[in-house]
């Protein structure tokens, strides 16, 4: 008998044609990865392997791997290892996030991970210098036509699904929507949007635009995830009122408090504090991370999450701080969390009303003022705090990093 031809349509609006006799209804790429609406974001030395076990501990649906330069991920095994050390059955949903220019590079890289991830994405949002001089992120979509055609050979060629991370076009709404409808078009699955333009960053932040997100969102068939403006789980759901966003992704406010997609609290209602949560992710680290330098090294990116994880506390205990800065070893780490515990700190008391501290929390660091009139305190520098000096600014934040300042 001649095969009957069905069409089915997805939540993504796009018409799936069959030849068989008997149509099931194909699950759409975003029914897949469970419909995430909590998406911890792809972060330079920061969303590696723990610590993005630390967040689906505590309530991130769909992770991202950290942003990955594509052109040395193919030339270099050693770089592979570093970025993309193990594999975990618990890893999952996940996402891994390209950086690059040149499609037939990110397509080369793409296939030696389309084994072991759900997606590819390709970075178009990051808007620090190093992607400038490297010609991608948030810079490359200056180069329309070309972001359309590595999407499309991406997702022409690809097993696995292609999604992209994008910022909105300055004072130019219309542009954006018109490349995103060109993203779509091109085979992107899913589309991340940051609220904020490449101009916006650190010192410069601003507000970010939830109602440009949500005109993207009601123009697009596709996912589309928001970005940006989220500090507490309160915020991630204004922001999916305010949008009408498939989900919301964090970096920023994330790395400071893992915790935020639960509240803080775990399934028993205990609050998830930050001395725990520093405690559990050097247990995660220690497990997972590569040890180069001897059986207690730890990689320099512990000192980063440290540093976010801490941060009130060691801006009240110098002594502390300066011993954060020098530390090299897991044990190192242990003692002085140990030490800092003991003393005790006023934490920011994330998701609890009436302790709440926005102006103690790293996330506010580059909007002090915003934070105390919230808070509604005029908070002084505690007795003997000081400016962290240059090196202990780049231990905290690792030059060259992105996070794509989701403040």
């Amino acid at each position: 008998h001649a095969h009957r031809r069905h069409t089915l349509q997805d939540d993504t609006g796009r018409v799936i044609t069959t030849g068989r006799g008997v149509t099931k209804a194909v699950p759409s790429f975003f029914e897949q990865l469970g419909r995430p609406t909590c998406v911890l974001a792809p972060m330079v030395d920061q969303s590696e392997l723990p610590f993005r076990l630390l967040a689906r501990r505590y309530g991130a649906q769909l992770c991202f791997t950290p942003m990955v330069n594509a052109n040395q991920f193919t030339k270099s095994a050693a770089y592979r290892k570093e970025v993309l050390a193990e594999a975990s059955a618990a890893d999952r949903p996940l996402i891994v996030q390209f950086a690059g220019h040149d499609a037939t590079v990110l397509l080369e890289a793409a296939k030696l991970v389309e084994h072991m991830c759900d997606a590819v994405d390709l970075n178009l949002g990051c808007p620090q210098g190093i992607a400038r001089r490297g010609r991608y992120g948030a810079y490359l979509l200056e180069e329309e036509d070309l972001v359309v055609d590595i999407v499309r050979k991406l997702a022409s060629n690809l097993e696995v699904p292609v999604t992209c991370k994008i910022r909105l076009f300055q004072n130019d709404l219309d542009r954006t929507l018109r490349l995103c409808h060109r993203l779509e078009d091109a085979g992107c699955a899913m589309l991340t949007v940051h609220g904020r333009t490449r101009f916006q960053n650190k010192q410069t932040v601003g507000s970010c635009n939830f109602q440009a997100i949500a005109t993207v969102k009601a123009a697009l068939h596709i996912p589309v995830i928001a970005n940006g403006g989220v500090a507490t789980f309160e915020d991630v759901e204004r922001c999916l009122h305010l949008t009408g966003a498939d989900g919301v992704m964090s970096s920023e406010a994330a790395l400071e408090n893992p915790a935020m997609f639960c509240g803080n609290r775990d399934r028993d209602g205990e609050y998830v504090d930050q001395n725990r949560l520093a405690r559990e992710y050097l247990h995660l680290a220690e497990q997972h991370l590569l040890r180069r330098n001897g059986d207690d090294e730890a990689p320099k990116c512990v000192k980063a999450h440290l540093f976010k994880l801490l941060y009130a506390g060691l801006q009240d205990n110098i002594d502390l701080r300066d011993r954060v800065s020098a530390a090299h070893s897991f044990s190192d780490y242990r003692a002085i969390l140990d030490e800092l515990a003991r003393r005790g700190w006023r934490q920011p008391s994330f998701h609890d009303k009436d302790l709440y501290s926005r102006h103690r929390s790293w996330y506010f660091r580059h909007r002090l003022a915003e934070a105390q009139s919230l808070d509604g305190v005029e908070q002084a520098p505690a007795d003997g705090a000081r400016a962290p000096s240059k090196t202990q600014a780049c231990d905290a934040e690792p030059r060259g990093s992105c996070t794509d300042g989701d403040e």
